[in-house]
């Protein structure tokens, strides 16, 4: 089965089904998740949720767990958030029970994502320096890489653009090494969208035009809908305002068609304002009151802000200032709210990077004392081993004083004791045998002479 981003042929998969059953089955239809991952994400949730119900007969918690997170990806692409968080915290669940760390990094990555369409941009942060936490140690270029990209995302949300284009040049450094297409595409298209909003249009359309052509040569399917969103907004930037719908309009046909309401959503608004902008204000109409209508149902504040600033201007520009000032209250009413929101975000973001770095300086050191103690119990543990104790009643001769091992032989005590401690020797007379020995060394009053 593969588990990557090689994409096998959904139909292919498809047709492999009859007759098949029990795991086999089971991993056929996990196959089909992910290659309809970047097509049809309403065909994987289908095929996943089958999956999922012959598991509850034939346990495989590897396979639980790909079907959990591909059903938690689908689920945030057709924008149900909250079914998208179930599921990921499922895989979480088989994670913690499988004991794997692959598995939480990959739970982690799911439940981040699931937060980040919720808009909860710290709780998103959270889970994703959590995973990279664990990645960082294995040296899993791949996955680091993805990692990179999705905090930079969070960054990029959260209004920090020069944090975020360094995490996606990370990334873009990884994938390049990689030859990884479908990730580099990622990366640059989040480095195009730095770009634009810093005002470097032409090299934002450089970007994106790069990831639009890798996502048609790879068959991406919402993705390619997505850079066509982002390059109708350079080009809007650039007041290309023809060639801006023009690309808009393909993006929502495709997304209409996947029935990714969420971004489908966001291209009815982009569509609108354009509209606006040229002054066609009945089609702004429209487009914006359909893109209010999903925005409403999919319970986005930000994009139902968007929608009512919008109206407000088309109102105020058709004369009706009543019914624009109805909406521009909606509208700050929406924002205040967001507003507050993203603070107490900002705060709680702060907090859990101070909280990150705090524990990651009591980790290193916690095993620099380790590696400490570590040494110091080494040095100990060689000088005990070089300590010989002399213990216990030691047989002496009482003439010669030669002391008897434990082998039976006699020995002088110097080489004894030598031999069962540290002790050295040195030889010298006390003053009896000196005077014995030596009376010419003796001066009158008995003492040793100084030789």
């Amino acid at each position: 089965m593969t588990d990557s981003t090689d994409r096998k042929d959904p139909e292919t998969l498809k047709r492999m089904l009859p007759g098949t059953e029990g795991l086999e089955r089971i991993r056929i239809l996990a196959d089909i998740c992910v290659a309809f991952k970047s097509i049809d994400p309403h065909r994987t949730i289908e095929f996943g949720k089958q999956g999922l119900e012959l598991l509850r007969s034939v346990e495989d918690k590897k396979l639980e767990s790909i079907i959990l997170r591909e059903l938690s990806w689908a689920n945030q692409c057709v924008g149900e958030c909250k079914a998208a968080l179930d599921y990921a915290l499922m895989q979480l669940n088989i994670a913690v029970g499988m004991n794997s760390d692959s598995e939480r990094v990959s739970a982690f990555n799911s439940i981040g994502v699931a937060y980040w369409r919720m808009t909860k941009y710290d709780r998103a942060l959270e889970y994703y320096l959590k995973a990279l936490r664990i990645l960082e140690n294995t040296g899993k270029k791949r996955s680091i890489g993805m990692l990179y990209n999705n905090v930079g995302i969070i960054y990029y949300e959260i209004g920090n653009s020069e944090k975020a284009l360094d995490y996606y040049n990370r990334s873009i450094r990884i994938q390049e090494e990689l030859d990884n297409r479908h990730s580099l595409a990622n990366s640059l298209n989040n480095a195009g969208c730095i770009y634009q909003i810093t005002g470097e249009y032409e090299k934002a359309l450089e970007y994106h035009r790069r990831v639009l052509d890798i996502r048609e040569q790879l068959g991406e399917g919402w993705r390619i809908a997505h850079s066509l969103n982002n390059i109708g907004h350079v080009l809007k930037d650039l007041k290309e305002y023809d060639k801006s719908l023009e690309y808009f309009s393909r993006a929502l046909e495709m997304e209409e068609e996947a029935g990714d309401r969420h971004e489908a959503a966001d291209s009815l608004l982009n569509i609108g304002r354009i509209y606006v902008t040229v002054g066609r204000f009945p089609e702004a109409c429209e487009y914006a009151e359909k893109g209010l209508l999903l925005a409403e149902e999919l319970g986005v504040p930000d994009m139902r802000r968007d929608c009512c600033e919008t109206f407000s201007t088309i109102l105020e520009q058709k004369g009706d200032f009543r019914q624009a000032l109805e909406y521009y209250k909606k509208f700050k009413a929406l924002n205040d709210e967001i507003f507050t929101e993203k603070n107490s975000s900002k705060i709680n973001e702060l907090q859990i990077q101070y909280e990150t770095e705090k524990k990651d300086k009591e980790k290193e050191i916690y095993k620099l004392r380790n590696v400490e103690l570590s040494k110091a119990n080494e040095d100990l543990k060689n000088a005990l081993a070089q300590v010989k104790h002399l213990s216990g009643l030691l047989p002496i001769c009482a003439s010669c004083k030669k002391i008897r091992d434990d082998n039976g032989y006699w020995k002088q005590i110097e080489s004894y004791i030598s031999e069962h401690s540290e002790a050295l020797f040195s030889h010298a007379l006390c003053p009896e045998c000196l005077k014995m020995l030596y009376p010419e060394y003796m001066v009158e009053n008995g003492e040793a002479e100084s030789i």
